[in-house]
């Protein structure tokens, strides 16, 4: 029962049973199990052996395998639902963190901007690992082990940057001396730009066109960051590639969202 576990393991076997309308039984009748062992199963107190496991499903018109695939597509589109929220977040806070960093040497700001800055930034990084993280997990679906890989190092790289963007503003750090720092994180971000776009590039042989495009602007702008002077230009398509890179997560949740469905009809 590597997929399986309690508590999810006895939340599955309540819900079969209440769509089947079996009381708990009529199902120890059928399995040679007592009240209480069920009770305690599908409250998750314990985890049964395989066998008992097995018998408890055939006696509800399941098969292991079915159910086990079942809790595997519920899980993927939930990740895929966090995935999707986080990526609204982080795309959204995207136009209020460059404000904030091009208006952060203002004299004229007031005390707590320096929290207020920081806030925004541990949002960001929040919701930007739940959309990275989304990616990564579908890597096994679409076969794409790369996915799993580069998703990983861009959130890797983000969060060093967002990280290093907070202390540095409780230092004593020139402008001019952000700039350059900026400037030599849009080199090394840039690179793992490119192994992510490669990535979505793949995936395009299963997701289509959109994925094709996400990975094609992921891929220039990485080349943009890393060219230094050009980074800036790097920026607007990023803002492309973000917007076709969750429209890419909204197609692979509709798609275990089908799955679920399907899985649901044939069991039936």
């Amino acid at each position: 029962m590597a997929t399986l576990k309690q508590p999810q393991l006895g939340q599955t076997i309540l819900t079969l049973r209440q769509e089947k309308k079996i009381t708990q039984e009529e199902l120890v009748e059928r399995c040679n199990v007592s009240v209480r062992t069920l009770q305690r199963i599908e409250a998750g107190e314990v985890t049964p052996r395989e066998s008992t496991m097995r018998i408890l499903l055939e006696a509800l018109g399941y098969q292991y395998t079915e159910v086990e695939q079942s809790a595997k597509t519920k899980k993927n589109k939930e990740i895929l639902l966090y995935a999707l929220i986080g990526g609204c977040i982080y795309f959204g806070l995207g136009f209020l963190e460059a404000i904030a960093d091009s208006t952060r040497f203002d004299s004229d700001l007031p005390a707590y901007f320096p929290w207020i800055y920081t806030v925004i930034k541990l949002i960001s990084v929040t919701g930007y690992f739940f959309m990275m993280h989304g990616f990564a997990t579908m890597h096994n679906i679409y076969q794409v082990p790369l996915l799993k890989i580069s998703a990983y190092l861009m959130f890797g790289a983000f969060a060093i940057i967002e990280v290093y963007d907070v202390i540095s503003i409780f230092s004593s750090m020139s402008a001019e001396e952000f700039m350059f720092v900026k400037g030599i994180e849009a080199v090394t971000f840039g690179g793992a730009d490119i192994i992510f776009g490669i990535a979505l590039f793949k995936l395009g042989n299963s997701l289509g066109i959109t994925a094709k495009l996400a990975g094609v602007f992921e891929i220039l702008v990485g080349i943009l960051f890393m060219s230094f002077f050009l980074a800036f230009m790097g920026l607007f398509l990023l803002i492309l590639a973000t917007l076709l890179e969750l429209v890419l997560l909204y197609h692979m949740y509709e798609h275990q969202s089908n799955k679920m469905i399907a899985n649901t009809a044939k069991s039936i």
